[in-house]
């Protein structure tokens, strides 16, 4: 945006569409004449041809500005540096379930006698932070996402909706529970596909007694504290990998790679 037009803005209340909202159309045009005298006194900018070479130095046709040169210089230094805390990849199995991702979705499956176990999850707007990391004044970005565990039995599924605990905070005494890593937000029950009409209960009114064997019946599964430990570290290596992709993807989109 040029200057004339970043200071033209400032009078927006004065001028909208054309029309003069305050005052006369005579002080507008005088304002605006103002601006040009002020925009005048700028160096004139050299104008290149489109098939000269961008002097950033990447190599490609086109003039980037200024700020793009920048942003490009930035994001090489911060792609390099991201990469050397990156993890090797996507494990294929997490404890006994599988593991395939998506963009920014996870599904972790396993078989348990007849019931199939489904674990999913989504990493965005997942990442919070912890104390900083041992020896460096950097906090620990960890990420938690929300996660539904169905746990299907021929065409009946019985559905969680789960959640991290905040770190260091406990459930309520009255559920029984102990400095649990997650816990149950929703239950419900479905046969078929879930649709809006189906019923589900908070996991903040279900019976204390019921809350801990449903949390029993999760850990019996493989759902336990010590998994959601592993499934958030999963989740963090993962979200890096799709945040050091997307600095890529925007330095290549500045390169008009």
């Amino acid at each position: 945006m040029s200057l004339f037009s970043r200071a033209l803005m400032r009078f927006q209340p004065s001028v909208l569409g054309g029309l003069t909202v305050r005052g006369t159309q005579a002080s507008t045009r005088t304002i605006a004449r103002s601006l040009v005298g002020l925009c005048s006194n700028r160096r004139p900018q050299r104008e290149f041809p489109s098939s000269t070479l961008c002097s950033c130095g990447c190599g490609i046709h086109g003039i980037h500005t200024r700020g793009d040169r920048e942003l490009v210089e930035f994001l090489q230094e911060e792609i390099a540096a991201e990469k050397k805390s990156m993890s090797p990849g996507l494990p294929s199995h997490l404890d006994d379930f599988s593991v395939k991702g998506r963009d920014a979705e996870l599904t972790l499956t396993k078989n348990f006698h007849d019931e199939q176990i489904t674990i999913t999850l989504n990493v965005n707007h997942t990442v919070d932070t912890e104390g900083p990391v041992e020896g460096t004044q950097e906090p620990d970005l960890r990420s938690r996402p929300s996660f539904e565990v169905d746990i299907k039995i021929g065409s009946k599924v019985m559905s969680f909706t789960c959640s991290y605990v905040n770190p260091g905070e406990a459930l309520a005494e009255d559920q029984g529970q102990n400095e649990d890593v997650f816990g149950i937000n929703e239950l419900t029950i479905y046969e078929g596909e879930w649709d809006e009409e189906t019923y589900c209960v908070s996991g903040d009114i279900l019976d204390g007694m019921m809350y801990d064997l449903l949390m029993n019946m999760l850990e019996e599964r493989g759902v336990s504290n010590e998994f959601a430990e592993k499934l958030s570290s999963l989740c963090s290596d993962y979200e890096h990998s799709l945040y050091v992709n997307l600095l890529q993807n925007v330095q290549d989109f500045v390169k008009r790679k």
